[in-house]
């Protein structure tokens, strides 16, 4: 069954999949954590994705046309909205690894968001972190600034982890790269 979120379609090839969201145990704890939108285990290679997807149309600001802005304050607005955008992929990655570290330590609340997913992961299996940005500017040098930066602030938590692939790209790239993405 597809799942649609920030018009992006994941059309994953079989059932391993669940949102966080829907999960009874993921809601008990909600209060302080952050959730990435979907999770789905790749069985043929042992490979666990957990995806957000994110709508953010463009890189240009209402008050662009507005005369009441100077330049400076449109970029120092951009900033503003870029740095938001990192901490917030950032915060839902550590959550959400953090989850899932929980169900393989077999912790309390980790077994009762494992009883929400259709699949089990084990030590050996592979975690990508892909946050998936619906982008209508063509041009993606924004989306790819915003990975670097990503990348940089979470690489301690990935070689904590082991988590070789975290990526932040548009969706346009990601529908190449995946034939479950649309």
């Amino acid at each position: 069954m597809p799942i649609t979120e920030s018009s992006i379609t994941l059309n994953f090839p079989d059932n391993n999949y669940f949102r966080l969201c829907d999960c009874d145990g993921y809601k008990a704890i909600q209060n302080n954590f952050a959730e990435m939108d979907v999770c789905w285990y790749d069985q043929t290679s042992d490979t666990l994705y957990i995806i957000e997807l994110k709508n953010w149309e463009n890189n240009t600001l209402a008050e662009e046309s507005d005369p009441n802005y100077t330049p400076d304050e449109i970029q120092k607005m951009k900033a503003g909205i870029s740095n938001y955008r990192i901490e917030n992929l950032l915060k839902k990655s550590v959550d959400t690894t953090c989850m899932f570290m929980s169900i393989l330590l077999g912790k309390v609340n980790g077994n009762k968001i494992q009883q929400c997913s259709p699949f089990t992961i084990s030590n050996n299996t592979t975690i990508k972190l892909l946050s998936i940005i619906n982008w209508a500017d063509i041009d993606s040098t924004y989306i790819s600034n915003i990975n670097t930066q990503y990348k940089s602030k979470f690489n301690s938590y990935a070689k904590l982890f082991d988590i070789k692939t975290f990526l932040v790209l548009p969706k346009n790239k990601a529908t190449q790269l995946f034939t479950w993405i649309s």
